[in-house]
């Protein structure tokens, strides 16, 4: 995959734009609003006892902060004068200031697509201990996954790995592979798995967790400016960066399709029974917004959870919007 060219690839163009995709996920989780419990093992109890809750209302929170983010400001004139008496220097420190943005503003929403997916885990957990009390008596050896992340990917490869994944994904996480792969190389990272040939279903969440760990661990680069710098001046390295967090926060999101679609109780919410109950256009709504729509959220169509889409729908179905 090139990293450097304009080229526009056909399937990717099928994608909504990532904000929006961001805000479809929460929408649709915010109109399920299910609750599960979450559990840990208690050495006191010699057994599991609950830990907590996870709510698709709290996965929707974060969604909803990333989809609305559009721009992270900072201010490199603050402890800088120079560019009071000298305007080469202003012009500086507004390049600084146009990148360093470009950079934070896709690490920051990437960041809560990344929280949202921590609350998945917990949210999923559930179906682990399930599964977990059977696979034991198979395999009496069988060691338990403590971590929520890694719980997750044990479905995904152990219990989930013939499920419907969302439409592309498999393309969308073949290119985030060959970017992981060059910036692996460009920036002598380490990853804790192989990321050649490697045909589990969790492989792109994988990808997306090291990512995260990466940022979480100060390992991530911070690209300077390659427009005054020799530091990384090479401009395909910052569009490298830009390309590798727009995939894994395309990933990210998609995996929070596929684990909810394995874990949800169905939509429960009164958010969802308002908008089913409308008497001009509930019925359609219904018939569109459905568990089958979590696989094709992303892709762009005529039907959307967003405030616009639904007027456009009226307007297609003959009705008038209503002030």
């Amino acid at each position: 995959m090139s990293t450097g060219s304009d080229f526009k690839c056909p399937k990717c163009e099928e994608f909504r734009e990532l904000t929006l995709h961001l805000h479809e996920l929460f929408m649709f989780c915010e109109l399920l609003d299910n609750t599960n419990i979450v559990y840990k093992y208690s050495k006191k109890f010699k057994g599991f006892v609950p830990e907590g809750e996870a709510t698709t209302i709290n996965i929707a929170k974060w969604l909803r902060l990333a989809s609305q983010i559009d721009s992270v400001e900072l201010n490199p004139f603050r402890y800088k004068e120079a560019h009071f008496w000298c305007e080469s220097a202003g012009d500086e420190l507004d390049s600084d200031a146009g990148h360093h943005k470009a950079i934070i503003t896709p690490i920051t929403q990437f960041m809560f697509i990344a929280n949202a997916l921590e609350e998945t885990y917990r949210f999923i957990s559930s179906r682990y201990e399930h599964h977990y009390k059977s696979a034991i008596i198979r395999k009496p050896k069988l060691e338990r996954k403590r971590n929520y992340s890694a719980q997750a990917h044990w479905l995904l490869d152990e219990i989930y790995p013939d499920i419907e994944v969302p439409e592309m994904y498999k393309h969308k996480v073949d290119s985030f592979t060959s970017l992981a792969k060059s910036y692996q190389k460009q920036f002598n990272v380490s990853f804790d798995f192989d990321l050649e040939n490697n045909p589990e279903l969790s492989h792109g969440l994988s990808i997306v967790r090291n990512i995260r760990n990466h940022i979480a661990h100060a390992v991530f680069p911070i690209i300077e400016n390659p427009e005054y710098t020799l530091e990384f001046s090479n401009p395909k390295s910052k569009r490298l960066i830009l390309n590798l967090l727009a995939h894994a926060s395309r990933v990210a999101a998609m995996n929070i399709q596929m684990m909810l679609s394995v874990s949800n109780s169905g939509f429960n919410s009164a958010g969802y029974s308002y908008l089913c109950s409308d008497p001009d256009y509930g019925n359609k709504l219904e018939s569109l917004c459905t568990l089958n729509y979590l696989k094709k959220l992303h892709i762009k169509q005529e039907f959307g959870l967003n405030e616009s889409s639904q007027w456009q729908l009226r307007s297609e179905w003959g009705l008038e919007a209503v002030e």
